[in-house]
């Protein structure tokens, strides 16, 4: 085994020891994921994957993320880690995005299978495509832009809006904070007018709300550091979360009267996604105030798994469940204010 993945093993062995510490750790894990697979089974979302449209979409989007997660942490080990010269070898690197694939390969199949099994050969291909669209796009595609030059009519102090768009953006001057979410806003309303009418009405609600939920997310990317550097600095918790969320709310006032001229039916949804992700992110910025990266990654993601089963099995007591965790975190995160622990 190449050196470059023997120490990804490690890595992984010791995640999955500081997360699972013993027997009864390994065993609520288990029923969750037992939990989850009993409420995919029979559900809309397996009937949806039985589409082989849907199914491939779903195939090149976990391709495009995996391939693009993968030279991001292999970029991250080339330049902060003691393996730099084992993630810059080429064997290495090849054989890390096969057992990347590969996983997401046997993930995909197993998903399609639970789904009916008609489409798994459909989201294959589409995880081929999206994969290799993927590893042509560079890394990094607005970084170019602004970086090299800079007239002394450009010249400005920075804030800390150009540090977290800079983490969520990739852009080094301000205009990117309103183009990329316009140009964001348009291609959902665009790709919501080219769904077929003859879809089934709930899969034309599915596409749009799931590609504004992907578009919030990128579009709200937090970062554990600036997020400790903002309570250090004096930065209040509502008032850190607000910074994060600000392109992507400019991203859902542009998208959303654009979805009520023309395509009402899927304002709702759209809406709802945006509710969603705008929510995580207040939840995931607060929680890195309050406790470690590791530690709060763990919090939002049984509390999610928990809000998932809840919000499945007794929709009302969701929101008294989400304003209970929102407050506790909230308090928590206030005291971190000015904090140099």
């Amino acid at each position: 085994m190449h050196r470059l993945l023997r120490h990804e093993w490690a890595v992984v062995r010791g995640e999955a020891a500081l997360a699972l510490h013993g027997w009864r750790d390994w065993l609520m894990l288990a029923a969750m994921v037992a939990l989850a697979l009993a409420l995919f089974i029979g559900s809309d979302a397996a009937v949806a994957l039985g589409d082989s449209r849907v199914a491939a979409a779903v195939g090149a989007l976990a391709g495009w993320a995996s391939v693009r997660a993968a030279r991001r942490r292999l970029d991250h080990l080339v330049r902060e880690s003691v393996i730099a010269a084992a993630a810059l070898d080429p064997v290495g690197r090849r054989q890390y995005g096969a057992v990347v694939l590969t996983s997401i390969a046997l993930l995909l199949v197993a998903i399609a299978a639970f789904a009916g099994g008609a489409s798994i050969l459909v989201m294959v291909a589409g995880m081929t495509a999206g994969a290799l669209a993927a590893a042509l796009a560079p890394l990094r595609i607005l970084r170019p832009f602004g970086a090299a030059r800079s007239s002394h009519s450009d010249a400005r102090p920075l804030t800390v809006a150009d540090a977290i768009s800079d983490v969520q953006l990739r852009a080094n001057h301000p205009r990117w904070r309103i183009i990329v979410p316009l140009v964001a806003a348009l291609a959902s309303v665009a790709l919501t007018m080219a769904l077929p009418i003859s879809w089934n009405p709930a899969l034309r609600h599915a596409i749009p709300a799931a590609t504004t939920a992907l578009t919030m997310l990128a579009l709200s990317r937090v970062d554990a550091d600036i997020v400790m550097f903002l309570a250090r600095m004096g930065h209040g918790a509502w008032h850190s979360a607000g910074l994060h969320l600000r392109v992507a709310g400019l991203y859902a006032v542009i998208l959303l009267p654009l979805m009520l001229l023309v395509a009402p039916s899927a304002f709702w949804p759209c809406a709802a996604a945006i509710i969603v992700v705008a929510l995580f992110t207040l939840l995931r910025v607060w929680s890195f105030r309050a406790y470690s990266r590791r530690y709060a990654d763990m919090i939002l993601l049984f509390g999610a798994a928990g809000a998932a089963v809840l919000g499945a099995s007794f929709p009302p007591l969701l929101i008294p469940y989400l304003a209970t965790a929102g407050i506790a975190l909230l308090r928590r995160a206030a005291r971190a204010t000015w904090s140099m622990a």
